[in-house]
């Protein structure tokens, strides 16, 4: 299971890693342009850069000696305290939506993405004549069925309110693998823009664009900046707060370390700011509160 679960989450990386790399190139200019070059040398040639890089020298010293661990607590009992809470709570983890715990909800995705891709890879080889028109019925329809199953039994009770961008983002891969199909499937369509040295290289290249089509048409529709979560721990103007996934967003389910300037406490569902980065394959990041919800 671990081999097919890393070769989802990689062909997963690789259409969003596409779609991504599309929105950004136009940014790229405006980026580099905006970089102060004079400021990062001021910065590194500054006497504080250089006194902050004996520290960390003399800390790595005093760790050989005293260990990594102890030197840890010495110096920062509090955040040491929030992360045994945090290590605690993740290994109850406990319910957050109702009966479903947010280990459930990852593995129902994640089944989710692998239907998707596993449609859309057995629309190619039936394209390729790896597997007859009847396997291909059989195959389809089990997967189709599967999906909706999932969606309707578990996805609509998880996920209530972003319900229809999860229906959405996955059927639109059942449509693509459709798409597919209909089109390769007419010699007219291959022999128009097909390679010389390798005929079908067209199918290929028309099942990569249209998974970008997908990836681009749900970021157009349901996209946003911003995502939910849970507070765990509170420290001064900071707070842990669990997130579940949230494919609006692009977060990934994980404990997050956020500023804390709307005074949440431990237990507040709140609403979270996310910084959105140029071509990762990881999600955005969840950066600080926002608002609290309850």
């Amino acid at each position: 299971m671990n081999i097919f679960a890393k070769f989802g989450e990689l062909i997963i990386k690789i259409f969003n890693f596409i779609g991504m790399l599309i929105l950004a190139i136009p940014k790229i200019p405006s980026i580099l342009r905006g970089i102060n070059t004079n400021d990062i040398k001021d910065k590194v040639n500054s006497g504080s850069f250089k006194e902050n890089l004996s520290k960390v020298k003399d800390t790595g010293l005093e760790i050989g000696e005293m260990g990594v661990s102890k030197v840890s607590e010495m110096r920062n009992p509090q955040s040491s305290q929030l992360n045994k809470d945090t290590e605690e709570i993740q290994m109850h983890d406990t319910p957050l939506s109702g009966k479903f715990t947010s280990k459930e909800k990852e593995r129902t995705v994640f089944k989710l993405q692998l239907i998707s891709i596993g449609f859309l890879v057995v629309s190619v080889l039936y394209l390729f004549n790896f597997l007859s028109f009847i396997i291909f019925c059989i195959l389809g329809i089990l997967l189709v069925v599967y999906m909706v199953y999932l969606l309707r039994s578990k996805v609509k009770l998880m996920y209530p309110i972003d319900f229809n961008a999860y229906r959405d983002f996955f059927l639109m891969y059942i449509v693509a693998g459709i798409v597919l199909v209909v089109v390769s499937s007419n010699p007219n369509f291959i022999m128009a823009f097909s390679f010389e040295f390798f005929p079908y290289l067209t199918v290929l290249i028309f099942a990569a664009l249209l998974s970008v089509a997908v990836f681009l048409i749900f970021r157009i529709r349901y996209h946003r900046n911003f995502t939910y979560g849970t507070v765990v721990e509170t420290s001064e103007n900071t707070a842990y707060v669990k997130v579940e996934y949230d494919i609006c967003s692009n977060v990934k389910p994980d404990m997050y370390f956020v500023t804390n300037s709307c005074g949440a406490g431990k237990g507040d569902e709140v609403k979270l700011q996310i910084k959105e980065k140029l071509l990762s394959t990881g999600g955005n990041k969840p950066v600080s509160i926002i608002e609290i919800i309850n």
